[in-house]
């Protein structure tokens, strides 16, 4: 998984499914991938930016996203304070993290310390659906 094929067969349809739901304001990928340094076994870490994060704790709507291949064999969950995220597993051994939080994540007055952390590890903008993401990135770099 080591070029942006791959990735974007991975991303691609997340994104189709995110920019369909009302209530997804922001996606972004943060992490080696979004520097340029992830090795074969990096997981692809998502922000995503949503009006209520807890209501994504149910499963349901991982079925409306399409892999194009694999699925899902395992998950689980880890808190982080203001945001939240699920750990995926697919049939191929790849790894995703889609972590939950509210707009209020990408505010930048102030910006956030957690916030700028993230960000200057690597972010690039996938869905802005409200600018805030595109802001945050100016107010950051």
């Amino acid at each position: 998984m080591g070029d942006a094929a791959p990735l974007d067969e991975i991303v691609a349809p997340i994104v189709s499914w995110a920019s369909r739901r009302p209530d997804i304001r922001g996606l972004a990928l943060a992490g080696s991938w979004a520097r340029g340094a992830a090795r074969p076994d990096s997981d692809i870490d998502l922000i995503l930016l949503v009006d209520e994060p807890e209501t994504f704790r149910r499963q349901g709507w991982l079925d409306g996203i399409t892999w194009h291949e694999g699925h899902v064999t395992q998950w689980h969950d880890a808190d982080y304070g203001v945001a939240w995220s699920r750990h995926l597993q697919l049939s191929d051994s790849r790894e995703i993290e889609f972590t939950f939080c509210r707009p209020s994540w990408a505010d930048i007055d102030p910006v956030d310390a957690g916030t700028v952390e993230v960000v200057s590890g690597g972010c690039r903008v996938l869905l802005d659906k409200s600018g805030l993401l595109e802001k945050l990135l100016s107010a950051v770099s």
